[in-house]
């Protein structure tokens, strides 16, 4: 036997699918053993590698979590090939990556260990791929942000050996235990894994013993992998720092001695207070930083509206409210106004219309009314009352910034349609978009796919936009957000190239693994499910009836302002009768596309607007899938989205007749 891989698999089920997947096409003609040791997982990881992995694999199925480094022992115990692969449940190897390590390691015969270029899920190189051993001084220039100022410096940036070009062959100290291949025989003479190491440091500690027993290890940047860093361990809570600094005070008690393994534990220890004090300081901006900046604007707003109606209302022929308006009445409004909206739910994501509604109506209400109690400051109530009004579109037009820059689209929806691009040959390109239009919970927009097998032309109604070769011009020229990748259509190593050639365009990479229900990305795992029977708020008489005052509200003021506004429709006779069906009941505002609704979804009133007024692209989309996230998603605010971009479309839809 070549070579034994080992995987460590603890509730990641669909990651350590794709890795299995990636693995069993890299063995090539290679004699490859895969060993996977399941730590107890609760996700359904063992039923799936049996149905689908059967004899193909040696589990071992723990009854508990005994930790990474004695699970890995399990396996090493049983492994029987010349050289042993430690590696990740969430990674994928190229289809090279078991050839080039092998070759590398039979003409390096002092070589004990080698670790590879590794690339996160959106394509961007790994650092821990090449790392030094964490001296105190190492570890100094670390912690205190010396090796990122001084990237190429080789005493500052030796803990990542950052002056070392990512792009070549390098010997290096410290392997990543995400990809950990190793001789059997040096495993052997200088022990297994260190079972006091639970999670964390364990690499380092076998990385060093490889040294210290007369070997070296090597980075090879031949081949590459994607590692999704941090699906099998969440490395940003503070728990984390914890778990991961014990482990380096266990690897200095261990291998250093005197004042070199006092230094080092007290730069260990200062480095989890300083980690510790800046992810309290980091979460104490991320709850205040925003209320407060918005609490400035709130003060600045009714300065602004004192300072007017001083001047212009209240004393045209001289005189000015006394200054303790400015520092106590103005400060104790915008107080109640942050307390009403953080009671409100108003900062919390996704954000929605009718809290911030709710907030400053009611702010306006305790304002007034505590103001009658108190007259220290009871100026005027209509201050107040266009203060309300001013800071509530502060307040929405905040969160429509928040939601441009994060989802491009201004306004309070939970999901955005995306614009993507397939890598896909064409006689998969049928299965891949039924999977896509199977659940309106991830809805994208199909720009068109590049072909990986030298098809062209439409299929399916998708255009052909060129070869995988020029994803990057096209997702450059077509202001592309996301590109899917067919794993059945791609090999592993050209989808790693190609997400490596796109890493600095800020596109996100999601991957379809061969004959899977199921996307996978960075952070991300989105399950497909059939379009079924929706649980809807559409199905409650309160929802409804809130529906129908909502209908009432709008197409009464639309109609009074009529005569103002009649250039904003395109058919403004239509327009006007349409607003009147609105009103006596005949019909809704905003109704499915399809007039006659769907077994599947509750029964509303056929709508003059629809789900394809939200974006052009949107009627490029399946019309059930539309109708079907409408009725899942109903909210106020998604029918004011809908009624603000399409109100000049209002009157263009048949009338008294099925779509």
């Amino acid at each position: 036997m070549q070579l034994s891989v080992i995987i460590v698999n603890y509730n990641v089920k669909y990651f350590l699918e794709q890795c299995l997947i990636s693995v069993q096409k890299a063995r090539g003609k290679m004699q490859v053993e895969i060993i996977v040791i399941d730590n107890a997982s609760s996700d359904g990881s063992i039923e799936m590698l049996t149905q689908k992995f059967g004899k193909d694999i040696t589990l071992i199925a723990n009854d508990d979590n005994p930790g990474f480094s004695k699970a890995n022992n399990q396996g090493i115990h049983i492994a029987s090939g010349k050289y042993v692969l430690l590696l990740n449940p969430d990674t994928i190897v190229a289809e090279d990556t078991f050839e080039q390590c092998f070759d590398f390691m039979e003409k390096h015969t002092n070589a004990g260990g080698l670790g590879v270029k590794m690339l996160d899920g959106k394509g961007i190189f790994l650092p821990e791929s090449k790392r030094a051993l964490p001296t105190p001084s190492v570890s100094f220039y670390k912690i205190f942000g010396l090796s990122a100022l001084f990237p190429k410096s080789k005493r500052f940036a030796k803990y990542h050996l950052t002056y070392l070009d990512k792009n070549q062959n390098h010997e290096i100290e410290i392997l990543s235990g995400a990809f950990m291949w190793m001789r059997k025989s040096v495993l052997e003479q200088i022990g297994y894994l260190d079972e006091n190491f639970f999670m964390y440091g364990e690499d380092i500690d076998l990385s060093y013993r490889i040294i210290l027993g007369g070997y070296r290890n090597y980075y090879l940047a031949d081949t590459k992998i994607i590692h999704y860093k941090g699906e099998s361990t969440k490395k940003g809570s503070l728990n984390y720092v914890k778990v991961f600094y014990q482990a380096m005070i266990i690897f200095a008690r261990k291998h250093f001695q005197g004042s070199y393994q006092t230094a080092f534990i007290m730069m260990i220890q200062l480095a989890v207070y300083l980690r510790a004090a800046g992810a309290i300081g980091y979460r104490l901006l991320q709850r205040l930083g925003f209320p407060l900046l918005e609490g400035s604007l709130f003060y600045l707003s009714i300065f602004i509206i004192k300072e007017y109606w001083e001047k212009n209302i209240k004393y045209i022929e001289g005189g000015y409210y006394p200054p303790m308006f400015d520092w106590l009445a103005a400060p104790i409004y915008t107080i109640v106004f942050l307390v009403f909206l953080g009671l409100a739910g108003a900062y919390k994501k996704p954000f929605r219309i009718k809290p911030l509604i709710t907030a400053m109506f009611s702010a306006f209400i305790g304002i007034a009314t505590v103001s009658y109690i108190f007259p220290q400051i009871n100026y005027s109530r209509a201050i107040v009352g266009l203060s309300s009004i001013f800071s509530l579109l502060i307040t929405i037009t905040n969160r429509g910034l928040i939601n441009l820059r994060e989802k491009r689209n201004f306004f309070f929806t939970e999901a955005v349609t995306k614009r993507v691009v397939l890598a896909v040959s064409p006689e998969n390109l049928s299965d891949l978009t039924a999977l896509l239009n199977k659940d309106s919970a991830y809805p994208v927009k199909i720009t068109g796919y590049v072909s990986v097998s030298g098809g062209s032309g439409w299929v399916e109604g998708i255009e052909c936009l060129g070869s995988i070769h020029q994803l990057p011009q096209l997702t450059r020229t077509l202001d592309i957000q996301e590109v899917i990748f067919c794993q059945k259509s791609i090999d592993s190593k050209s989808m790693i190239a190609c997400m490596e050639s796109l890493h600095s365009t800020g596109i996100e990479f999601k991957s379809v693994p061969p004959n899977a229900n199921y996307l996978i990305g960075s952070q991300f795992i989105q399950v497909a499910a059939p379009i079924r029977k929706v649980v809807s708020p559409l199905s409650r008489q309160d929802i409804l009836r809130g529906k129908r005052i909502f209908d009432i509200v709008c197409s009464t003021i639309l109609l009074l302002i009529f005569p103002l506004t009649v250039f904003l429709y395109q058919k403004p006779c239509k327009a006007f009768l349409a607003l009147r069906e609105v009103l006596t009941g005949k019909k809704g505002f905003v109704g499915y596309i399809r007039s006659e609704g769907s077994p599947k979804l509750p029964p509303i009133r056929q709508g003059v607007l629809n789900m394809q007024q939200r974006s052009p692209e949107s009627h490029g989309l399946n019309p059930e899938i539309l109708d079907h996230y409408y009725a899942q998603n109903y909210t106020w605010d998604l029918d004011i989205e809908l009624l603000l971009k399409g109100v000049g479309s209002i009157g263009t839809f048949p009338f008294n007749e099925k779509l």
